[in-house]
């Protein structure tokens, strides 16, 4: 079985080394102890299916679904946030490789896809928040 959390903790970390800018875990994200300022992003873990092994596989398969939302002052960087994610979590290099890796023991994510992009939200703007959501799927095979 592959275990989430690890995927979880995993794609968080890649998230903020590749984008620069924090990343809560399904909540604000702090630094020092205090609130992070704009912009950042919160990754919220929503599901998807883990199947058992065929008979002849010892290894188990997940499809793990992830939003990631970017929160921002104004539209202009809750864009720019969410570009910054969408390269961090799907952007090859001209080998063909991810250009961030996904370093989850005993776990092999082979599939990153673009789910859906809900675009930018300014519905909360007069308050000074913006928002951008994309759901990316994960497909990932335990090692054994």
């Amino acid at each position: 079985m592959i275990d989430r959390a690890p995927v979880s903790e995993a794609l968080q970390h890649l998230i903020v080394k590749a984008t620069g800018r924090p990343c809560g875990l399904g909540a604000l994200p702090l630094v020092n102890g205090k609130p992070a300022e704009v912009p950042y992003v919160v990754l919220y873990p929503l599901g998807g299916p883990v199947g058992g092994a065929p008979l002849a596989d010892a290894s188990e398969d997940a499809e793990l679904v992830y939003q990631l939302t970017s929160v921002a002052g104004r539209t202009d960087q809750a864009e720019w946030m969410a570009d910054r994610g969408r390269r961090a979590v799907l952007e090859r290099a001209p080998s063909g490789a991810w250009r961030n890796s996904l370093e989850i023991p005993g776990v092999d994510v082979w599939g990153r896809e673009l789910d859906a992009d809900d675009g930018t939200d300014t519905t909360a703007s007069a308050q000074g928040v913006v928002t951008s959501s994309q759901r990316y799927r994960l497909s990932a095979t335990s090692r054994t």
